[in-house]
């Protein structure tokens, strides 16, 4: 009996261990499924535990992943000085290739998003990959545009073609068309249609906060304040408030 209880202790002690070591990863995993769902607090919280046991387990790679995404967070909820510090916190040298491609997709937006366009058009040029996932094609393209390299945004564009994402495709084709000049609006609301489809809360807000601006239509301001409120995102929030 008591070598059965002594087995079974250690069976459990095992099992607690393996579930120790597996758990930054486990953790992380709910923190993106939350950050899919839009409950932006919840996935914070849930990447600040992961990030705890990532440095447990001394796993650079699982850090930097982490960390990375909590700066995406804090870039969406326009908290831009919280999120410059998260991201100069990435070991960036210790990360893997799809790693190192997430962090510098991230910062891109991080800079997109302030209308710093020659800064993430720098990341850009520096930085390329074999086979580069269309949102870190878009953002760069953004970049490119934003910066007036008109014909280099062309070339990421036509490289997101080649991702079978129409989705994405139409949401940077739509930004773009915005920094060149052009009339962006029918490309947004065809854009907005996929976004809204697919539950791309944020990229939802986005494009309607942009239309509100574009067009002083105060329904656009009005929806995209809804979506922000539901995000807890307060200063994107605001902005859409202060176009109603």
């Amino acid at each position: 009996m008591v070598k059965r209880l002594c087995m079974g202790f250690l069976l459990l002690l095992v099992i607690m261990v393996q579930a120790t070591f597996a758990s930054s990863g486990n953790i992380a995993a709910q923190a993106k499924k939350a950050f899919e769902r839009g409950r932006y607090g919840a996935a914070y919280g849930q990447y600040e535990l992961a990030l705890r046991e990532a440095r447990k387990e001394a796993d650079l790679v699982a850090e930097g992943r982490i960390l990375t995404s909590m700066a995406m967070l804090m870039t969406h909820a326009m908290e831009y000085e919280e999120a410059k510090k998260i991201f100069e916190r990435v070991r960036v040298n210790a990360l893997d290739t799809k790693g190192k491609e997430d962090f510098y997709r991230a910062y891109m937006e991080f800079y997109n998003l302030q209308g710093e366009y020659r800064k993430a058009f720098e990341i850009a040029n520096k930085h390329s990959f074999r086979k580069p996932s269309a949102a870190f094609l878009g953002e760069a393209a953004i970049a490119a545009a934003g910066s007036g390299n008109n014909s280099e945004a062309d070339s990421y564009l036509k490289g997101i073609r080649k991702c079978r994402s129409p989705g994405q495709l139409a949401f940077y084709e739509a930004k773009v068309a915005d920094l060149k000049g052009k009339d962006p609006v029918k490309r947004y609301e065809s854009a907005l249609k996929h976004s809204v489809k697919r539950n791309q809360y944020f990229t939802s807000g986005i494009i309607l906060l942009r239309l509100a601006e574009i067009t002083g239509n105060k329904d656009y301001a009005a929806r995209s304040m809804d979506v922000f409120e539901e995000l807890g995102l307060k200063k994107p929030f605001q902005r859409a408030e202060e176009l109603k």
